[in-house]
């Protein structure tokens, strides 16, 4: 009996480590090797497969942004999930009002989720092709 309680315990306490290593919610930050260009990510899950959220990139040190007017409704950023610890989906690029391809997937052994674009927004836009942004 104890033995069995014990495994419960270790299972449950294991697993939700593990769940809790790749939590994408909250604020995420890089900046660029010369700090000249950063980029902040704001991050909530909809449910366990989807997460929702915003951006600001700020590149040449404020003189170009692309970030969500106070204003706006909604999202920048929709993802689905198509792997443990990987997402997939869209940016809107508050400059073109277009949007670009972008996956996010969690790094675990460095505690980041690389940012990667896929596929650029049409028009003008300011977002770096792949970062690694921390908490």
């Amino acid at each position: 009996m104890k033995q069995t309680l014990l495994f419960l315990f270790l299972l449950t306490f294991v697993s939700g480590a593990a769940q809790q290593s790749q939590d994408f919610a909250g604020n995420w930050f890089w900046e660029s090797p010369d700090g000249q260009n950063t980029m902040e990510l704001q991050l909530e899950y909809e449910n366990q497969n989807r997460i929702v959220g915003n951006h600001c990139v700020v590149f040449y040190q404020g003189e170009k942004t692309d970030c969500k007017r106070k204003d706006a409704g909604g999202f920048t950023i929709n993802l689905v999930k198509i792997a443990k610890g990987v997402y997939d989906g869209t940016i809107e690029s508050a400059v073109s009002f277009t949007s670009g391809k972008i996956r996010l997937q969690y790094i675990d052994r460095e505690k980041a989720i690389r940012f990667y674009l896929k596929e650029v927004p049409p028009g003008e836009f300011y977002m770096p092709k792949e970062a690694f942004l921390m908490r």
